[in-house]
């Protein structure tokens, strides 16, 4: 079948005779589509108050770099890409009278961001059947993963500590599964 490289005209009797082959299964004019980038650059008063407001929202010193949890954006133009989780907690959503229970390498429950919402009777260790789920370190300071995601869920806010938790009301327990 003789067909074009690449046309801005459609090839619509090229595609029919593709589809009525019987050894097509699917066959779709592919249309390019004309991107353009825009210039636009948000400076309004009511977009540089919102950005300032939710840089302020809590006191730990790694809020400013947790891009996912609320808008870092300097620039209206550029996509959000947080998890729109500032809303969320605006109305009420945060955490507060849920247990979550982290099975992975352990839980380094005395940890500064993540003691205040530690729940013990959340927690076990199968490998030494007991409640005590903090990790077994070695030389190779491997066994971490259990804590960062119990992190990434429950780290206590306001405590001029790390980050802060998608859940931050959170109680957080841990599962000792693995060395």
């Amino acid at each position: 079948m003789d067909h074009p490289q690449r046309s801005r005209r459609n090839a619509m009797h090229l595609t029919k005779r593709l589809a009525d082959d019987n050894r097509v299964e699917w066959a779709e004019q592919q249309i390019a589509k004309r991107r353009v980038k825009r210039d636009l650059q948000d400076f309004t008063p009511e977009f540089m108050q919102k950005t300032a407001q939710e840089s302020a929202r809590f006191n730990d010193f790694l809020w400013s770099d947790q891009w996912y949890l609320h808008d870092t954006r300097d620039l209206a133009d550029v996509p959000e890409l947080d998890m729109r989780t500032i809303p969320v907690w605006n109305m009420g959503y945060t955490g507060k009278g849920v247990v979550v229970t982290i099975m992975d390498d352990g839980l380094e429950w005395n940890h500064t961001d993540i003691r205040r919402n530690y729940d013990p009777n959340a927690s076990w260790d199968t490998n030494d059947n007991d409640p005590d789920p903090f990790p077994r370190y070695d030389e190779s300071d491997s066994n971490n993963h259990g804590t960062r995601c119990a992190g990434e869920i429950a780290m206590s806010a306001n405590n001029l500590k790390c980050g802060v938790g998608v859940a931050y009301n959170a109680k957080i327990g841990g599962s000792f599964r693995r060395d």
